[in-house]
């Protein structure tokens, strides 16, 4: 991967934790006001990364203390400044291990928030229990698109969510496994494309951010990211979209993920353990060339760097259980230049998949999204255990039937298809060999459409999760 070094620049630029102060602002201005929900991301034992925007700049700090008592009251300062859209990334360290905190934000000195929560995860020397996962795509906030068109709808699934969450026995977080949100294309309703620059694109991050229908979801867990075309640049953007570094500046300053890519490969791409579980967060888009691409041994969706890192990650990986998660369909199938997936990049895609039958990886599962229906795959491949995909589609975005080429996929688990707007949870359970993930999805409701054992930490004879 190559990468020219005004590009790179602009990619490596990250949020500051603290920054100075400008001159030209005026900070602790009485009307300054927290834009929306702060976000808990990232956590371990003893750290936690935490988002907050405000209306305007202002000096703010989060201060926090254990639900539980036993401790004094910690505080964490930070600048909000005009140059990063007044937000910022706070990471509090030195915390309690497997510890439920409560926090407020405080701007200029006065309580700015009600009390908010973020949990640690356990010590990793202590044996796994049992947690759950929330996870979907394709967050369309408008009820039309800027054509005009029906597009969105039913966005109580997010307070549906939310609702689940509080009344979860189990300690969980958020997967939100890309469209995010949308950068909609010029229409009769909107004169320029979201995408269309900069300051537009910054501009429907803040304005998404702050809209009521996210907000209960966002104070109800943890929340870790990926990106698919849609909060990347245009419908179906690849490597060529001329505003990548800053699509990619903007993802790093919202979401409070791992620290993501690297300096000799930047993006979205990262890693993180919890418990016995460990996730690699791809990114299909920085590196993608077009889908629509004659068939090519080049062609590629991942590029030979991340490709390469995945497969040292999963096989250095100590953990029971490696969850890979994409944007894009990995298992689809269909004629290349149709439909978005990793069928369009056969040759890297055949090459991975080779690698994974000659390896024998245990304890894997794909997610992904994209389609704006819900798809399980099946992978089984001689002498390795069966892989499955859980590919989960919309949370309220315009609804897509199953095609007949979809449903011929020959990896295509017919009764686990879902054409209605859903999430989905997997569940880890259980103890030693015992252990499983219990996948389910819901429809916006919460009603629950199917559940179904994804992966275990010992396969059956059959390679089938026990």
């Amino acid at each position: 991967m190559t990468t020219s070094r005004r590009e790179l620049l602009r990619t490596m630029a990250s949020l500051p934790l603290v920054g100075a102060v400008h001159a030209t602002q005026s900070f602790g201005a009485a009307a300054s006001r927290l834009s929306c929900e702060p976000i808990a991301g990232h956590f371990t034992h003893d750290t936690v990364r935490i988002w907050l925007q405000a209306d305007d700049p202002v000096k703010a700090a989060i201060v926090f203390r254990p639900v539980a008592g036993g401790e004094g009251l910690g505080t964490r300062p930070v600048v909000l400044e005009n140059k990063h859209a007044c937000s910022a990334i706070l990471e509090i360290d030195k915390l309690k291990p497997d510890t439920r905190y409560e926090y407020t934000v405080s701007l200029s000195g006065k309580t700015a928030s009600e009390n908010r929560y973020f949990r640690t995860a356990p010590a990793p020397s202590t044996s796994p229990a049992d947690f759950r996962i929330y996870l979907g795509s394709c967050a369309y906030a408008e009820a039309m698109s800027p054509s005009g068109n029906p597009y969105g709808d039913e966005f109580h699934i997010f307070d549906t969510i939310a609702g689940k969450m509080q009344g979860d026995k189990l300690p969980h977080f958020m997967l939100w496994l890309g469209d995010n949100l949308y950068f909609r294309p010029k229409g009769k309703f909107l004169g320029e494309a979201d995408y269309a620059s900069v300051e537009r694109m910054e501009a429907r991050y803040r304005e998404i951010r702050a809209k009521a229908m996210f907000q209960k979801l966002f104070a109800a867990t943890h929340h870790y990211a990926i990106w698919d075309d849609h909060d990347y640049g245009p419908n179906d953007s690849d490597k060529t979209f001329a505003l990548k570094a800053d699509a990619l500046r903007l993802f790093r300053q919202y979401w409070p993920n791992p620290d993501m890519g690297s300096a000799d490969t930047p993006g979205t791409w990262t890693c993180f353990t919890h418990q016995d579980a460990e996730f690699f967060l791809l990114d299909d888009r920085f590196y993608r060339d077009n889908e629509k691409a004659p068939v090519d041994p080049a062609k590629a969706m991942f590029g030979p760097a991340q490709i390469e890192w995945l497969k040292r990650s999963l096989a250095s990986s100590k953990a029971t259980f490696k969850l890979v998660c994409n944007g894009s369909q990995l298992l689809s199938e269909d004629e290349n230049g149709h439909q978005s997936g990793w069928h369009n990049y056969r040759t890297e895609r055949e090459s991975f998949l080779a690698w994974l039958a000659k390896e024998k990886i245990p304890g894997l599962l794909f997610l992904s999204g994209d389609r704006h229906n819900t798809q399980v795959f099946r992978l089984k491949q001689d002498g390795a255990p069966v892989v499955y995909e859980f590919s989960c589609s919309p949370f309220t975005s315009r609804l897509s039937k199953l095609s007949k080429k979809d449903r011929a996929n020959p990896r295509f688990v017919a009764e686990l298809g879902v054409e209605q707007r859903n999430f989905g949870t997997l569940e880890f359970a259980g103890r030693g060999a015992d252990r499983k993930i219990v996948a389910s999805c819901f429809d916006s409701n919460g009603k629950q459409l199917w559940q179904r054992t994804l992966a275990s930490a010992k396969p059956g004879a059959d390679g089938e999760p026990a």
